[in-house]
């Protein structure tokens, strides 16, 4: 299958924003992205090289794909401006971008202790991350959470010794994916997958995958948890 000619995210999907926790950060959540994840799902099946995560040194639990150069341009195009009306309020412009498919393949029990609770990518407010949906069928989506020993939702620099510190406390995760929460971290909200959804966050967001269960060919993109992922850098416009 051909991937269309221009690749552009449909400009009549409106979207909609949820405010979560009390720290009342922005997710952008669109739906009917682009209609056309048929193509995006096949060049995921026939073209890409699919490979462990950790062999590009991410703590993702599955497989890594490369992604056409023209769906990441054309997603950073779509989110600078819910960026900059969501999050920033003024101008931004992409200083890096990079994106990816995903597949959920690891085991809840192979799963590394890392694995296991919520995370940042970055403690950068000026980064981004999406989340394109992808797959039909499958409503396992993004959980944000709360980390009950010091309250943070976020973290930034100043955040980081004290979070640190209070996770040496914690105790031990439970075998699994942190899909609900745990006695460390309090999930705040959840948004649910669904076919053509991209939700927008910071990445500095505390979140995990909401995993509730791992398919059937899970490492097969017309099968499993399939994702397109972005992670952009920005910078203030001077």
């Amino acid at each position: 299958m051909a991937m269309p000619p221009v690749l552009e995210f449909a400009a009549d999907a409106i979207p909609t924003v949820r405010q979560i926790g009390h720290e009342r950060e922005p997710v952008v959540i669109l739906d009917g992205a682009t209609g056309w994840i048929e193509h995006l799902r096949d060049f995921a099946a026939t073209r890409s090289a699919f490979a462990p995560a950790a062999g590009v040194g991410s703590a993702y639990p599955g497989l890594l794909g490369p992604a056409p150069v023209a769906y990441v341009d054309a997603m950073v195009r779509r989110v600078l401006p819910l960026i900059e009306m969501y999050f920033t309020g003024t101008a931004v412009r992409p200083a890096r971008a990079r994106g990816n498919f995903s597949l959920v393949t690891t085991d809840p029990a192979a799963l590394s202790e890392d694995q296991r609770v919520p995370h940042v990518d970055t403690a950068d407010r000026l980064q981004f991350a999406t989340v394109h949906f992808l797959s039909p069928g499958n409503v396992d989506g993004t959980a944000f959470f709360r980390h009950r020993a010091t309250g943070f939702e976020t973290l930034d620099a100043d955040r980081l010794s004290s979070y640190h510190a209070a996770r040496a406390s914690d105790p031990p995760p439970p075998a699994g994916y942190c899909s609900d929460g745990d006695a460390a971290f309090e999930m705040i909200d959840a948004i649910a997958a669904r076919p053509d959804r991209l939700i927008l966050y910071r990445a500095n967001l505390l979140h995990s995958g909401r995993i509730t269960r791992i398919p059937n060919r899970a490492a097969d993109p017309s099968a499993g948890r399939l994702t397109g992922n972005l992670f952009l850098q920005c910078r203030l416009a001077a």
